[in-house]
């Protein structure tokens, strides 16, 4: 079902919907998708299913990201990028990430790499998302205002090669020597 916030309790994220149908539906925090309880708003669309052998409580609350919500336009607030998974052809894997923003489009972006990459730099494949999300970052914080960014980029051999030269060399960590616990048995192994 389809329905608007009506009433919204931001301390407790629980409020009612006014459904398409003209039914007035109830809900608690524990009813709406946790990525979505930071984007809900009264007036906000919303998708939701009935509780089982309930009429008036909504349970599965997913937040419709419209063009704008009337009361934010001209804000925008926040700028969550998370990943959303990854497809694979051959070698290449493309991450798949989305940025979503209070009362604007839902917006995906793609970063591609050569998984061989991963063996020859000695790189855990499962580093993957992160310095591929870190990539993305800069790349969306070099956007100038106003200026679209691009929905696709590469994580080249050379941004590997950065990454690496980051790392800390093994075996440079300096380490001070600790007290024994038991110093008498530290005295007898002298």
């Amino acid at each position: 079902m389809t329905g608007k916030i009506k009433l919204l309790n931001t301390e407790s994220a629980s409020g009612c919907i006014d459904a398409e149908n003209g039914l007035r539906l109830y809900f608690d925090s524990c009813a709406v998708l946790a990525y979505d309880a930071t984007y809900l708003a009264v007036g906000q669309l919303v998708t939701f299913d009935l509780e089982k052998g309930s009429t008036s409580k909504a349970v599965n609350i997913c937040v419709q990201r419209s063009r704008t919500i009337p009361h934010l336009e001209g804000k925008r607030e926040t700028n969550a990028v998370r990943y959303m998974g990854f497809d694979q052809v051959a070698s290449i894997r493309s991450y798949k990430f989305e940025r979503t923003s209070l009362g604007e489009e839902t917006e995906m972006f793609i970063v591609t790499t050569d998984i061989a990459l991963f063996t020859k730099h000695h790189i855990g494949i499962q580093e993957g998302p992160t310095l591929c999300l870190h990539l993305l970052t800069a790349e969306l914080a070099n956007t100038g205002l106003g200026e679209r960014p691009r929905f696709q980029c590469v994580f080249t051999e050379q941004n590997m090669l950065t990454h690496v030269a980051s790392r800390p060399v093994p075996g440079t960590r300096s380490h001070a020597r600790r007290p024994p616990r038991n110093p008498a048995a530290a005295a007898h192994a002298v």
